[in-house]
C-alpha cells in the first residue's frame, strides 16, 4: 500500500519581477499562472498552488512583490501577529520553509525591500532563518558572471541586505529555471524541515510569552525603531522646507511663474505634514497594539486554512 502524502507549505517571497510566479509554474507543471515581465506586479493577492512531488503535496504561496508599498509596515505586522498567535493555537498547517527568489540581474537594493526584509528576518527569527532558501534567478540573462557574483556577495557582506539571514543559517542557490532546479530546491526545504521541524517564527513566541503584545516583540521594536527614524527624518525635512517658503506675495501674484513656485511648496508641505501625521499616528497606534489571543483562538476562521493563508501573506506582501 502507497504511504500517504504528506503536506509541504512553501511561501515563495521576492521582489516584483524576481520570478515567483515562474517558479510556480515551472515547479508544478502548470501553464495558466499568469506571469509578469515588467515592473507592475501581475500577483495582486496570494495564490496557493498545489501539486505533487515525491511522496508529498507541495503547496506553493505565490506572493506580491517584495516592494509593494501598498500597506504600511504597521498593518503588515499586526496581520502577521494575528496569524502566527492563530497557528500557535491550531498547530496546523504550519510552513515548511520560504524560497525568497531574486534576479541575479537586478543590482539596487530599494528601500522597501530593506525594510521588509528586515522586518522578515525579525518576524522569523535566527533560527527560523533555517528554513530560507535565497534562490537567485535570471541565470541565462546575465552578462558578466563574475559582475553577478560580485552582486551576491555584496549582498551577503557585512551590511548587506541579506548578510543576517545568511549568518543565522539561509543557504544561497541558483535556479535554472527548469522543473529539475525547481524540484530540487524544494527538496532541500523538505529536508531541511525534516531535519529542523516546522517553520516557528520567533513572532508566534514572543506574541504569546507577551500576552499578545506586539510592541514588545523584537518585531515591534524593529518597527518602532524605523518609525522614530522616519519621524525625525521628516522632520528636518519639514524645517528645511520652510526655509525655502517663497514670499507671501506669490500666493496672488499676477506673475504666473511666482504663482506656481507657491503652489508647488505649500502642496509639498501638505505632503510632509501628511506623511508626518501618518508616521506618528501608527507609532502611537504600535505602542498600544495588543493582539486578543483569546479571540483568536476561537475565532470561526481559525480553522480555515484557506482564510489563514490568505490573510497571513495578503497581510505580508499584499494590498488592501
Amino acid at each position: 500500500m502507497e504511504a500517504p502524502k504528506t503536506e509541504v507549505l512553501i511561501a515563495l517571497v521576492g521582489i516584483t519581477g524576481a520570478g515567483k510566479t515562474t517558479f510556480a509554474s515551472v515547479a508544478s507543471g502548470r501553464t495558466d499562472l499568469v506571469i509578469g515581465y515588467g515592473v507592475d506586479p501581475c500577483t495582486q493577492d496570494p495564490e496557493a498552488i498545489d501539486f505533487q512531488l515525491d511522496n508529498h503535496k507541495v503547496v506553493l504561496i505565490d506572493t506580491p512583490g517584495f516592494d509593494d508599498d501598498a500597506r504600511s509596515d504597521l498593518e503588515i505586522l499586526e496581520d502577521i501577529g494575528q496569524w502566527l498567535v492563530r497557528e500557535g493555537f491550531s498547530k496546523n498547517h504550519q510552513l515548511d520553509g520560504l524560497i525568497l527568489l531574486h534576479p541575479i540581474t537586478h543590482n539596487r537594493v530599494g528601500g522597501m525591500e530593506r525594510k521588509r526584509t528586515k522586518l522578515l528576518e525579525k518576524i522569523l527569527g535566527s533560527d527560523a532563518c533555517k528554513r530560507v532558501v535565497i534562490a537567485t534567478t535570471m541565470w541565462d540573462d546575465l552578462v558578466s558572471e563574475d559582475a553577478m557574483m560580485g552582486r551576491i556577495e555584496g549582498r551577503m557582506a557585512e551590511g548587506g541586505v541579506w548578510a543576517d539571514m545568511v549568518r543565522q543559517g539561509a543557504t544561497i542557490v541558483r535556479h535554472r529555471n527548469n522543473q529539475g532546479s525547481a524540484h530540487d530546491i524544494i527538496r532541500r526545504i523538505i529536508r531541511i524541515a525534516n531535519r529542523e521541524g516546522k517553520v516557528k517564527p520567533l513572532l508566534q513566541l514572543e506574541m504569546v510569552q507577551n500576552q499578545g503584545k506586539v510592541f514588545e516583540t523584537s518585531a515591534g521594536k524593529e518597527l518602532k525603531e524605523q518609525l522614530e527614524e522616519e519621524i525625525a527624518h521628516l522632520m528636518s525635512q519639514i524645517l528645511d522646507h520652510r526655509k525655502e517658503r517663497p514670499p507671501e506675495s506669490w500666493r496672488k501674484s499676477r506673475n504666473g511663474t511666482n504663482r506656481r513656485a507657491w503652489k508647488e511648496w505649500d502642496q509639498e508641505r501638505h505632503e510632509l505634514a501628511k506623511k508626518l501625521e501618518m508616521r506618528q499616528s501608527q507609532l502611537k497606534k504600535l505602542s498600544g497594539l495588543v493582539v486578543s489571543l483569546a479571540y483568536l483562538a476561537t475565532h470561526p476562521d481559525a480553522n480555515d486554512f484557506e482564510v489563514r493563508v490568505k490573510s497571513f501573506w495578503r497581510g505580508l506582501f499584499g494590498k488592501n
